[in-house]
């Protein structure tokens, strides 16, 4: 049985077979309103000659400040905020105070050292927040982190909302720590002998089964998964009889299908986290949705204030580049799913889920980063866009090395 190399985050991955519906633009334009917050700032529509609906008060992330810790108070706030780590630390949290979270609102937490990417940390907020609390992300090293600066960035539905820099003390040698060779993944059941298996981090409302699979488990230790349900631990779980030793597989079964919600997944060797993962299992549609998506496009900019299209689409990019999958729709309500896709050379890199939302005429715009491309040579990019399991519009992208 063979794995692929595993895609990043909550965000994000389900094998996709593509059959694309047209869908027209409706008539009315969104105007552009006063700034709100980055994160996911959704506005109304102007009115012409059609009159559209006003749009409920809506509630926007509101982030109050950041801060780096290797110790948490009972509320996870930090027990004291910190700009140098030691390198030995057993776990470093970045520790977010939030005002207002919408539910649904995915926060991420990205790790970077000499301006690469070698970890993130993923929270989906389960039910809305409307009063001050501290969220914490860890980032747990298995093996002495390097001295030197490092960078945290927190993300909020894709998309970057601010940044911190501390520095790791001593001069332990080698990468981050997150860098070694054990991975997870989220299948809901294994492929027969000599199928691949496909990660996917987003399971169907009738799930009753998720497995978790642990590839090149550390040899000689004794492992054990913990299920984490909303932040709570939910079951404690031994390996499933050993098919392969390079694949250790880890299995959750339910009589009824499982709650929906957000799912995290840690497994410990000799009582040492070594592997951790997340996924969600979604709600159900609602019986007779009348979501629609009016308009699909990639931009490298938007408007900070209705996350409406700050240009023109682009067909062609040269790497790296930032790009914008911005999305109008219509009659959004809490229990349609949204995915914005992204496919390289025909295979399916990131999937990114946005659901817990209600909006009535909106734009909802999230980033996307194209990293570096082979020289001499050009990469075919696909974005497309799910409405409840559905393709219906894509834009297709050339990358420029």
């Amino acid at each position: 049985m063979r794995l692929p190399s595993l895609p990043r985050s909550i965000g994000v991955l389900v094998a996709l077979g593509v059959v694309l519906l047209g869908c027209e633009v409706g008539p009315a334009t969104p105007q552009t309103t006063p700034a709100a917050p980055a994160s996911l700032p959704a506005r109304p529509a102007s009115e012409r000659a059609e009159q559209r609906p006003s749009p409920a008060p809506m509630l926007y992330p509101r982030i109050a400040r950041m801060a780096v810790t290797t110790r948490l108070d009972a509320d996870e706030a930090p027990a004291e905020e910190l700009t140098t780590v030691p390198g030995q630390v057993e776990v470093v949290y970045l520790t977010v105070e939030v005002n207002e979270v919408p539910a649904g609102t995915t926060l991420t937490a990205v790790w970077l050292h000499d301006g690469s990417e070698f970890s993130r940390s993923d929270r989906v907020v389960g039910e809305v927040i409307r009063e001050p609390q501290w969220l914490a992300f860890p980032l747990r090293p298995t093996s002495p982190l390097p001295g030197g600066d490092y960078v945290v960035r927190l993300l909020v539905n894709g998309q970057v909302v601010d940044s911190l820099v501390f520095t790791v003390s001593g001069s332990a040698a080698g990468p981050p720590a997150a860098q070694g060779r054990a991975q997870l993944a989220f299948v809901a059941e294994l492929p027969v002998e000599g199928g691949t298996v496909e990660p996917r981090s987003l399971f169907s409302s009738e799930t009753r089964q998720v497995v978790a699979v642990l590839t090149d488990p550390p040899p000689g230790t004794e492992l054990l998964s913990r299920w984490y349900y909303n932040n709570g631990l939910l079951a404690e779980i031994p390996p499933d009889e050993l098919l392969t030793p390079a694949m250790r597989t880890f299995t959750l079964r339910s009589e009824q299908p499982l709650p929906s919600g957000p799912y995290r997944v840690e497994v410990l060797a000799s009582g040492q986290v070594v592997a951790s993962g997340e996924f969600i299992v979604q709600g159900s549609p609602p019986a007779a949705s009348q979501a629609a998506v009016e308009d699909f496009t990639v931009v490298t900019a938007i408007d900070p204030g209705t996350q409406a299209p700050g240009g023109p689409p682009v067909d062609a990019v040269d790497a790296p580049a930032t790009v914008y999958a911005a999305v109008l729709v219509r009659d959004v309500e809490a229990g349609d799913l949204i995915e914005i896709v992204w496919v390289r050379n025909g295979v399916e890199v990131a999937r990114y889920p946005i659901t817990g939302l209600q909006l009535r005429y909106n734009w909802v715009s999230l980033s996307y980063e194209i990293p570096e491309q082979p020289a001499d040579s050009t990469v075919a990019y696909r974005a497309i866009v799910v409405l409840n399991g559905t393709p219906v519009r894509d834009h297709s992208l050339v990358v420029r090395p």
